[in-house]
């Protein structure tokens, strides 16, 4: 998908991850990092790790991770496309006009 870095940038600093995953997950602070129960496999002792700082998350029991998109992609079961148009109405921020947008929705219908 053909959004733009800066656009992509701006999206990632009106969602910061341990804010986003602090609305799903109940995390615990961890020195600079957090640390949370995965919401992608069974546990009962927390093994995935946020960090703020680099903005990614980490499951040590599961292998998830990633940034604050592919969280929502995963969580929702999201394409990234809509991950980014659900990131960006959050964040109050309007989505970039892109054909490539327009092309990827058309192609979805067919």
């Amino acid at each position: 998908m053909a959004f733009s870095a800066e656009f992509l940038e701006r999206l990632k600093a009106a969602n910061p991850i341990a804010e986003v995953m602090g609305e799903y997950v109940s995390t615990k602070r961890a020195g600079r990092d957090y640390v949370c129960l995965c919401p992608f496999h069974n546990e009962k002792t927390p093994s995935c790790y946020i960090h703020p700082d680099r903005e990614f998350f980490h499951c040590f029991g599961c292998g998830a991770g990633g940034d604050v998109i592919s969280f929502i992609m995963k969580y929702h079961n999201l394409d990234y496309v809509e991950a980014i148009k659900m990131l960006a109405e959050r964040a109050n921020m309007e989505m970039p006009e892109d054909s490539c947008i327009w092309i990827f929705r058309m192609i979805r219908k067919i």
